[in-house]
């Protein structure tokens, strides 16, 4: 029977085929294994244009798994006293204030962060091109205090991003100290990890630069994210590391589980780490996977117990039908505690099998055609395992790049059978203007140049896109799927937001605009013009900036 270590060490042409199908310019990787390092392993370049590989210590983007380090950040708190796990949020928070009495109530912050509020995620109203963001940190508890209600409070898990962005407003609340600050002076120097950041620095060696794969595999270099300490969706998306930091605070966090589990406490001597039976502690159901054991939301952390479907908040169950079964091949269950990372260029993940001392770490630096560092997570988890029936990883990464790609062209032919031929249209003149949000702080504009009318967000017309009539009051502007790279746009898979449905009020004038932007909300969003909004004369022109950015041109 060969070693763990021989099985790891035969997969390095696995391993660079599933990165070069998936569009991965480099990947680092490295397992822990009865709580010793036994492999590490790195594919491609951490930059391409100058050719330079990454290593163990190559700094990435790790986006949500930066979640766990947020719940830890505020188990701490927990631990000091200065709020329990069931105190409501706007106890702490007072200017919180949602429509749904419930919500407003009780939610506590272990509601937010294990996603069972039921609220709406309402991602693409944070999330701006190449990762940058569209909104002010501030502007977090009006966000929240209207999202719509999708599920009935903690009956159903509905993962998003708002929960930890609530999360480091309360950090910062208790603390007195930024989210940031908070985390690196608490956390990441008590445990070592000194190639954690959550600032960008261009004094800062060795860091992966930022890709997305274009359809054909080929890199497409971009700006790397902007989300980090003092920027909205910082306790969600914030931390920057590399393979070695990371599987130093894995080790950590099991060991101290452990200690934790077994003295029925909350803190283990020395160490930084607190209340991981309930950070580690299933609080939510998630929904059925392809088998009947366990798959739970606890905080920052997923736990399935094998055999059962891993990457449950990647991209891939967008592109494949099911989700693999993991460890159909095992004679004994294993929990695996996981979560996934996916923010425009970079893709991540992390799982740790606690029965063997076991962390596993992905980190990759594009937004590739499928989710590859989920892929390789997956394959590494069932070769430690030596799982007798694996995956064809290989295989699925193919199939699920096929598909991916393959969603583009279906969007378009799903418009256009859907459309109405030869319907009128208005002078485009009278679409023109500012559409507003509920609470007035996001905001669609419209405009024509040039014969054309044109759309951006918040006024930024750097990141504009032409509307075409479609039928009606109805507009669209469909990407395909190299444009959406080429833009930094997350890759939407859904037809229904590239769709623009102009409404009219009293005198039949155009004064809102529906936008289907979260599939949660299938009625979509009104956004409302304000009165002696058309003229946009304070912006400048398409024609001054080359429209270099403009769909079309």
């Amino acid at each position: 029977m060969r070693s763990v270590l021989d099985r790891l060490q035969a997969l390095s042409k696995v391993i660079a085929e599933i990165c070069r199908v998936s569009g991965t310019p480099g990947a680092s990787i490295g397992v822990l294994h009865h709580d010793k390092l036994i492999y590490t392993h790195n594919y491609g370049y951490r930059n391409v244009e100058s050719q330079t590989p990454p290593d163990e210590n190559t700094i990435y983007h790790i986006a949500s798994l930066s979640k766990s380090f947020t719940a830890a950040s505020i188990a701490i708190l927990v631990d000091e006293g200065k709020l329990s796990w069931n105190t409501p949020l706007r106890d702490i928070l007072p200017d919180f204030r949602h429509m749904n009495t419930t919500i407003n109530d009780e939610a506590t912050i272990l509601d937010w962060m294990s996603h069972r509020t039921g609220l709406a995620p309402k991602n693409m109203l944070w999330l701006h091109e190449c990762a940058g963001v569209e909104l002010r940190r501030n502007e977090t508890l009006p966000i929240v205090s209207y999202l719509e209600t999708v599920y009935d409070f903690r009956t159903k898990w509905l993962y998003s991003n708002w929960g930890y962005a609530v999360a480091d407003q309360v950090i910062e609340k208790l603390s007195g100290q930024s989210w940031g600050t908070f985390l690196s002076q608490r956390i990441l120097q008590p445990l070592g990890l000194n190639r954690t950041v959550t600032k960008h620095s261009s004094q800062t060696e060795n860091v992966a630069e930022a890709y997305m794969a274009l359809s054909d595999g080929t890199p497409f270099h971009l700006p790397r994210p902007s989300v980090e300490d003092g920027v909205i969706m910082e306790g969600a998306a914030g931390v920057q590391t590399c393979v070695t930091d990371m599987l130093k605070y894995a080790q950590k966090v099991m060991q101290c589980a452990d200690d934790q589990f077994s003295r029925n406490t909350t803190s283990t001597k020395g160490s930084p780490l607190k209340q991981l039976p309930t950070l580690l502690k299933g609080h939510i159901d998630l929904s059925p996977g392809p088998s009947e054991l366990e798959r739970s939301y606890a905080l920052g952390w997923i736990r399935t117990v094998l055999p059962g479907s891993l990457g449950t908040v990647g991209l891939n169950p967008m592109f494949v039908d099911t989700m693999p079964l993991v460890g159909k091949g095992l004679k004994e269950s294993q929990m695996v505690y996981h979560h996934q990372g996916s923010l425009v260029d970079y893709l991540s993940s992390i799982h740790l099998i606690p029965s063997t001392r076991t962390a596993i770490v992905v980190l990759t630096n594009a937004m590739s055609n499928n989710d590859a560092a989920d892929w390789l997570g997956q394959l590494l988890v069932e070769t430690v395992l030596d799982n007798p029936d694996p995956n064809d990883y290989v295989a699925l990464a193919r199939k699920s790049v096929e598909t991916s790609n393959g969603l583009w062209p279906k969007m378009a032919d799903e418009l256009e059978k859907a459309r109405i031929p030869d319907t009128p249209v208005r002078k485009l003149p009278d679409y023109e203007g500012s559409y507003y949000n509920a609470v007035k702080n996001w905001r669609m504009e419209t405009w024509v140049e040039d014969g054309e009318l044109y759309m951006c967000h918040q006024g930024d017309r750097s990141q504009s896109y032409r509307l075409e009539h479609y039928h009606y009051d109805t507009f669209s502007w469909l990407l395909t799927r190299d444009q959406s790279v080429r833009r930094g746009h997350f890759p939407v898979t859904q037809t229904e937001y590239y769709v623009l449905a102009f409404g009219q009020g009293e005198g039949g004038v155009i004064d809102h605009v529906i936008w289907k932007h979260d599939p949660s909300v299938p009625g979509g969003e009104t956004f409302r013009r304000l009165p002696g909004s058309a003229s946009q004369k304070a912006f400048p022109s398409l024609a001054d900036q080359g429209k270099q950015n403009v769909l079309g041109a």
